[in-house]
């Protein structure tokens, strides 16, 4: 599996399968960053989904280990996101990225990976990208299993109670349409340190929230 390559898709997913349903039946492979059930525009499943885990190593045990397993009253197929898989190592375009916003944290770097993702985007004041390095760590909090529909203002609204916030990148597909997770940068270390303590696992817009530092400075 291509070293960028964490998402896995998932079908003949039974029609009463939640997206809370499908996580934690495939955490079973790793730690899973969100699971997107798509539905039809009256609501109803699809019955197919697609899975990001943290790593691309997750997704292959996923893979290897879920396949043909039970969900609900079906047996699931696993395979592989051939669709990120298409652009593999190409970069993203870059892009203006909305409300000022660029298209994702951490995924603009041109390393490929989610084929077309990683447009570059404007920052929050105008500047390039957001990038961090060794000096921000402590300060740069990494928030999983966000609701689609989560803009960053309201994920700055929430944070800001905990301390200054200097950055909110809500990561996205080319699309425009988020990927489920989001970086937050505090400008202290104690602040990063609070909204961890008061907001991990706790309801934000009908999900629980996944609130930790980001260890991949």
């Amino acid at each position: 599996m291509a070293g960028q390559q964490a998402r896995v898709y998932v079908g003949n997913i039974d029609w009463k399968v939640s997206w809370q349903d499908l996580k934690d039946h495939m955490r079973q492979a790793g730690e899973v960053m969100f699971a997107d059930i798509f539905e039809e525009r009256n609501g109803r499943s699809k019955g197919v989904a697609i899975v990001e885990y943290r790593t691309a190593d997750e997704a292959a045990t996923a893979v290897e280990t879920l396949n043909d397993t039970t969900l609900g009253e079906r047996l699931i197929f696993v395979r592989e996101d051939r669709e990120a898989r298409k652009g593999k190592g190409k970069g993203g375009k870059g892009g203006k990225g909305k409300d000022g916003y660029g298209k994702g944290f951490g995924d603009g770097k041109g390393k490929g990976g989610y084929g077309k993702s990683g447009s570059k985007g404007k920052g929050k004041y105008g500047a390039a990208p957001l990038k961090v390095g060794p000096h921000d760590k402590g300060r740069l909090v990494y928030v999983g299993n966000l609701p689609f529909r989560a803009a960053w203002q309201d994920l700055k609204d929430m944070f800001k109670e905990y301390g200054e916030v200097i950055r909110v990148d809500v990561a996205q597909d080319p699309d425009g349409r988020s990927k489920g997770y989001a970086s937050v940068l505090f400008e202290k270390e104690e602040e990063a340190q609070a909204a961890i303590e008061n907001l991990n696992e706790t309801n934000f817009q009908g999900r629980d929230m996944m609130v930790r530092l980001d260890n991949f400075l």
